[in-house]
């Protein structure tokens, strides 16, 4: 079996892929022993978005265009509301002094998170969704969603809590469905990307120690993010449909 003709292989091979920049910044950091958030965030700023650049390549390579990819416009609509409170709540929990929160640290951060926004979108909903699409869009809406939930599995590569990054995983996994759903009902790739830059510098900005609200703050965007990932499985793929395959008079 040719790899190009196998999407599920295209995709894991994508997800490794994903996975390299993050970790290529990882061992510079660790080797220069590099504790400065800034300076932190920088290096991994250039390896993202090194990142960005190879995805665009590939997808340039590919039989696809831009636009089969996702990279047009998209209108609001109403759910996006639900969305922003969305994020908005984590602001309850407060903005954390981080490496002396200057201007310069901000400003990196914002770089940061766009080039990670850009990077994963463009391979996750990106290069991964649209190969997956061969095998229907339910395949690439929660195939897609899994690999970005496994990828989280490399936090634990940090030495991070093994329970932890399981929560991350879950997390992970429930924000690629939705970001996936609305890819496959608007068509764009565009809202995910911003979602995902700005979810990440929201999470950056006001991340602390656990405490209760800190939970109370995280259980609620997961149960948000089932709401919405219940409403647009439903828009997109709607009973009567099935009903209309079951009935035989629909074929003549």
């Amino acid at each position: 079996m040719k790899m190009k003709n196998s999407p599920i292989l295209l995709s894991i091979l994508f997800t490794v892929l994903a996975l390299v920049f993050p970790v290529i910044a990882g061992v510079i950091i660790s080797v220069k022993n590099i504790s400065s958030l800034s300076s932190i965030f920088l290096i991994q700023f250039i390896a993202f978005a090194v990142g960005v650049l190879v995805t665009l390549w590939i997808m340039k390579r590919s039989k696809f265009s831009f636009q089969d990819f996702g990279l047009r416009r998209f209108k609001a609509e109403a759910w996006m509301i639900v969305i922003v409170v969305f994020e908005l709540v984590a602001f309850f929990n407060g903005i954390k002094d981080q490496d002396g929160f200057s201007a310069q640290y901000v400003l990196i951060l914002f770089l940061f998170v766009i080039a990670v926004g850009l990077c994963e979108e463009f391979i996750f909903r990106g290069l991964i969704f649209k190969y997956l699409s061969a095998k229907g869009l339910k395949t690439a809406i929660i195939g897609s969603s899994i690999l970005f939930g496994i990828g989280h599995l490399a936090h634990l590569a940090d030495g991070q809590d093994f329970l932890l990054t399981l929560l991350q995983v879950a997390f992970a996994f429930l924000f690629g469905l939705v970001c996936a759903e609305i890819v496959a009902k608007t068509k764009s790739i565009m809202f995910p990307i911003i979602w995902h830059a700005a979810h990440d510098f929201i999470g950056f900005l006001t991340e602390g120690e656990p405490n209760v609200l800190a939970v109370s703050i995280y259980v609620f965007h997961c149960l948000v993010l089932i709401g919405l990932a219940i409403y647009f499985w439903k828009a997109l793929f709607p009973k009567k449909d099935v009903m209309k395959l079951k009935n035989p008079e629909s074929y003549v």
